[in-house]
């Protein structure tokens, strides 16, 4: 009896697991990368959108600690957290970082299909993101 209990409690419990790992899988991979996606925002550890990159697309990012920079260059593998100096917004909407994680403080709007070689608000201090979003209070790019 105590191997079909174990076995039971193995069936229910697997596709379970399995869900959640498909699930944040697919989040991860959809958020981030070193290339560019369908509207992405593009982070630089230099100025002039020059040095590693990492490009997010699909999504706004609370908090960026959990992301390094990817792509070759000055800065590959440092944290972006508080570490980008420029961004480029490739996408047809406007993109605001913010100077805390959880879209607070201070900020830059970059303009659809715009840059920032050097940011301004948040000029190596940038916590967080959200694409299709603008604020007039924010420096505007």
């Amino acid at each position: 009896m105590g191997f079909i209990r174990k076995c039971a409690a193995v069936a229910v419990s697997l596709p379970l697991i399995a869900a959640a790992a498909v699930a944040t899988a697919s989040n991860a991979a959809a958020a981030s990368g070193n290339y560019c996606g369908p509207n992405c925002l593009a982070f630089t550890y230099n100025s002039n959108t020059a040095g590693s990159r990492i490009y997010f697309w699909g999504t706004d990012v609370p908090d960026l600690a959990p992301y390094k920079f990817l792509t070759s260059g000055a800065g590959q593998g440092q944290a972006l957290k508080n570490n980008a100096a420029s961004a480029l917004n490739d996408s047809p909407n406007p993109a605001t970082i913010f100077y805390n994680s959880n879209y607070g403080g201070s900020c830059d709007t970059i303009s659809w299909f715009g840059i920032a070689d050097r940011l301004h608000n948040t000029y190596n201090n940038n916590a967080s993101f959200k694409l299709g979003y603008s604020n007039s209070k924010c420096y505007q790019f």
